[in-house]
Formats: C-alpha cells, structure tokens, sequence
C-alpha cells in the first residue's frame, strides 16, 4: 500500500513537472525578444547582486530576532490590566494591519527617521520591517498561549510563580515547539516584504538587480535572476515550514 502511495505520488509530482516544463517552453517559444536574452550581460555586476542577496538574508533574520522580541512586548501589551497600556497595543495593532508594507516603510522612515536625523537606511528599514511583522508574532504568541493547560496555570498561581518564572521555566518551552512553524512562516514573508525596502535605497536584493539592470538595460534577465534567488530562499523556508508543521503533530 505504501509502495503503491509512493510511485503514485512519484508520477503525479513528474507529470506536475512536465506541466510546468511545458508553460515554460510556450513562454519561452513566443517571447518576442529570446534573441536578444542573455543573462551574461550580469556578469560583471555579480558581485553587487550577490551582496544584496547575503544582505536580503541578514536583514530577513535579524528583523525576524527583533519582531519576535516586539511581538511578544506587544503581546503583554494587550493583555496588561493598565487600560493605557492595553490600549496602545491595541491602537498599534490596528495601524499595522490597517497599513499596507510600503506605506508603513515610507511614513515611518520619510516622516519619522528622516526628522529626527535618523537617516540610516539599513537600521530604520530593518526596524520599521521588524515593528510591522510584531504584530503578526503577537497573533503567533497569543494562539500558542491557548495551548497551554489551565490547569497549569492555576498551578504556577498557587505555587507563587513569578511572572518571569512562569515565562522562563513553564511556558517558553512549551511555546517553542509550537511556535516554530510560524516563525519560519513569518521569517518567510520578512524575506519578500524586505524587496520594498528598495524604496528607501537598502542595497537588498532587489535593489541590487535594479542597479545593474538600470546600466546593461537586461531588464528581463535581471527580474528573471531576481525571481530565482528569492525562490533559492523562500522554497527551503516553506518546506521547512510543512517539515515542522507535521513534527508538532506528532509531538502532541
């Protein structure tokens, strides 16, 4: 039964494949400019390409680091018995989903950082990515949260548990293994959402490619090569992603 799951997946994953090969081959056949495609007129801007694709994933994780770090502030945030408190993460909360990336980027860095003399684009992009992704990982620690048992928590309660203590020694562990799909999950979206931060001159990948596309003119090759490092990032996260999606499963 096993062996016949397998090859019956084995054939349809190739004939997916041959569907793909063949939407590929159309549009490669009826491209109007296939003689003039020539990915090597990129060559001599490898290097800058390469750096904004390494830059790309640096930003990517260390705004995934911090927006866990300002999820979870938020996430006190809204469950604070201060109204005040409470309701700046709520009014924060609404803000950003109300809020399109792009224009969060822009009113932050143009109306925020700039003003203030804070005009380093690397940093204010990687923290506006980060303040924007907190509260999708406040979402993350508040659906993780249910799963912990009632009963356990009137068991810190009466056995004096700190709030630090009850953090550190009950519920992170038991958060983490829960927590792990959706981070990777997010740290996915960080790495398509950090192409805009272009708009405020990050040398990211995006930017990278633009560059060189703005002096070869091989604008095609270029979101072509563009297209493809984002996918050598994004598909691995996505598989890693289901891997641990079915390991929490199991570990329940």
């Amino acid at each position: 039964m096993k062996n016949n799951l397998k090859t019956n997946k084995t054939i349809n994953s190739a004939i997916a494949l041959l569907f793909y090969g063949a939407i590929i081959a159309i549009i490669v056949i009826n491209y109007p400019g296939r003689n003039n495609f020539n990915l090597s007129k990129l060559s001599n801007y490898m290097n800058i390409i390469w750096k904004g694709w390494l830059y790309t994933i640096g930003i990517s994780v260390v705004s995934l680091l911090l927006s866990i770090i300002f999820g979870f502030v938020l996430y006190l945030l809204t469950k604070s018995n201060v109204l005040f408190l409470k309701y700046i993460g709520y009014i924060f909360n609404e803000i950003v989903f109300g809020s399109p990336l792009v224009v969060f980027l822009i009113v932050v860095y143009y109306l925020i950082s700039v003003p203030f003399k804070l005009d380093y684009p690397l940093i204010m992009g990687t923290v506006t990515l980060s303040l924007f992704m907190a509260p999708y990982m406040k979402n993350v620690f508040e659906g993780a949260m249910k799963t912990i048992d009632e009963n356990q928590k009137q068991a810190m309660t009466v056995f004096g548990f700190t709030t630090y203590q009850k953090y550190r020694y009950i519920i992170f562990p038991q958060l983490l293994r829960v927590i792990i799909p959706p981070l990777i999950g997010n740290l996915t979206f960080i790495v398509k959402g950090s192409s805009l931060l272009n708009f405020i001159s990050v040398p990211e990948l995006y930017n990278s490619v633009t560059t060189a596309q703005s002096r070869t003119y091989a604008v095609v090759e270029g979101y072509l090569l563009m297209f493809l490092m984002y996918l050598i990032i994004t598909i691995p996260l996505i598989r890693l992603t289901k891997y641990f999606e079915k390991r929490v499963t199991s570990w329940s």
